[in-house]
């Protein structure tokens, strides 16, 4: 398009000067010919300029007063106009931000369906993509299957500029890879802007943030709580029975399916109540802290512990029908963690993936009290600023703020993720973790469990 205008532009301005050109050689050719010869038509008839013109009394009155009833008009028009012009500028601006973001809008859409959601999941909800595990060398270690993560709440946790660095220069050594020009990728940087408004779009609400938290949360506790409580674990089962058993009977089957949820919901009630339940110390909880710790994209261990964010794959069951996924925990993961033996991590809370090893007093050494060590995982690290005793941040989403939003934190006024982070309302947009979750977390860090001798840990997988 800019290509088009810039060749218009060009033929244009060569047209115009060649008229020019011709224009002045016929005057010159005209005026050579035409030279010598006497003046035609001379006081034939009385030049313009030499008639007469109104009378005095004309000039003064009709001529005058239209001169000064057009000036007034004309001033009238510019008194009204330019105030409505200047009271209606801030609304055009507006207006065409808000177009900008539009168009921004739908052409990252278009990038991201075809760039991205293979892995990330048609609205950035989340997927899987085959990659493998392979030692320093480069060399094929093993098939894995990598839970890509959803892109929902990525503006909560990362800057505006931390983004971009992550869509240019891609996040090594996870399967993410260099989209932006300047990391060697295919995308100019107007289509990583229109990508970045995109993902904006689709950031969750804050109720629906706390819900997807609270969600994974409750998911971990559910055997436990339907262990502890034999009678709802029983009414679970009965009501799974009920709906199997209803088969085509339509009146059955809605009341089964009513009777199942019922139970669903009790279980998600009970559920919740042993979260708020579990012991405090100092009014933290390490035991909750452990479950928001392995929270998957919301927690830690995603970065943080070996394993966590991949599942190993076996050969194909069924001509065609794709590698097995080896469930966690099953023998089949075992058998292959024994024939792989020492060249894969073993599966320590903390113990290093893409994120440091948190384990064996690492944390405790970085921060010498509890404060710090929350206040670094309210706001997460930022470019050439330190925090604990020997930390610096790099400037490309280390480590992301889980306490506060930051999505807009270095935001110029034109851009269109600035505002992000303030509500409606006039009201800060909050992090995706309470205050409550992340001293629970800190809790769980700074505890003798979690920072048991790293040998020690080994021997207990």
């Amino acid at each position: 398009m800019h290509l088009l205008a810039a060749s218009t532009q060009r033929n244009l301005g060569m047209a115009i000067a060649v008229v020019a050109i011709v224009g002045f050689a016929i005057y010159l050719i005209y005026n050579v010919l035409w030279a010598g010869r006497g003046e035609r038509g001379s006081e034939v008839e009385l030049a313009p300029n030499r008639k007469p013109y109104l009378s005095d009394e004309e000039l003064e009155t009709s001529k005058l007063d239209l001169a000064l009833v057009s000036g007034l008009v004309t001033l009238v028009i510019i008194g009204v106009a330019l105030p409505l012009y200047w009271l209606g500028e801030p609304g055009r601006q507006q207006g065409y931000l808000e177009d900008s973001r539009r168009q921004f809008t739908s052409r990252g859409s278009e990038q991201f369906e075809e760039r991205c959601a293979s892995c990330h999941g048609g609205g950035g909800l989340g997927g899987t993509t085959a990659t493998s595990v392979t030692d320093d060398s480069g060399n094929f270690i093993a098939a894995i299957e990598w839970e890509v993560p959803a892109l929902t709440t990525v503006l909560y946790r990362f800057s505006e500029e931390e983004v971009r660095h992550i869509l240019n220069y891609g996040r090594p050594p996870t399967p993410m890879q260099a989209w932006g020009a300047p990391g060697g990728g295919p995308l100019t940087t107007q289509q990583v802007d229109e990508l970045i408004q995109y993902i904006q779009s689709i950031q969750l609400d804050p109720g629906q943030v706390q819900g997807e938290v609270l969600d994974g949360l409750v998911l971990q506790v559910r055997d436990d709580v339907l262990a502890a409580n034999p009678g709802l674990n029983g009414r679970l089962i009965a009501a799974n029975d009920a709906v199997s058993a209803a088969g085509a009977d339509e009146a059955a089957a809605e009341a089964a399916a009513r009777n199942l949820a019922a139970v669903e919901r009790e279980i998600r009630e009970t559920s919740e109540q042993h979260i708020r339940a579990l012991p405090e110390v100092d009014g933290a909880s390490a035991d909750r802290g452990e479950l928001l710790f392995n929270n998957g994209e919301y927690g830690c261990a995603r970065c943080h512990t070996p394993r966590d964010s991949w599942r190993f794959t076996g050969p194909e069951s069924t001509p065609g029908g794709g590698p097995v996924v080896l469930v966690k925990g099953s023998p089949e993961e075992a058998a292959e963690i024994a024939r792989l033996g020492g060249l894969i991590p073993a599966d320590i809370p903390g113990g290093g993936a893409f994120g440091p090893n948190l384990t064996n007093e690492a944390t405790l050494r970085q921060f010498d009290t509890a404060d710090g060590h929350e206040g670094f995982i309210t706001i997460g690290s930022q470019e050439g600023v330190g925090y604990g005793n020997f930390g610096q941040g790099d400037g490309g989403g280390q480590m992301p703020a889980f306490g506060v939003c930051v999505g807009d934190r270095d935001s110029g006024e034109r851009s269109p993720i600035h505002g992000f982070c303030t509500l409606e309302d006039g009201s800060s947009r909050p992090g995706m973790l309470s205050d409550q979750q992340i001293a629970d977390i800190v809790a769980y860090e700074r505890s003798k469990r979690f920072n048991q001798p790293l040998a020690e840990a080994e021997q207990g997988q």
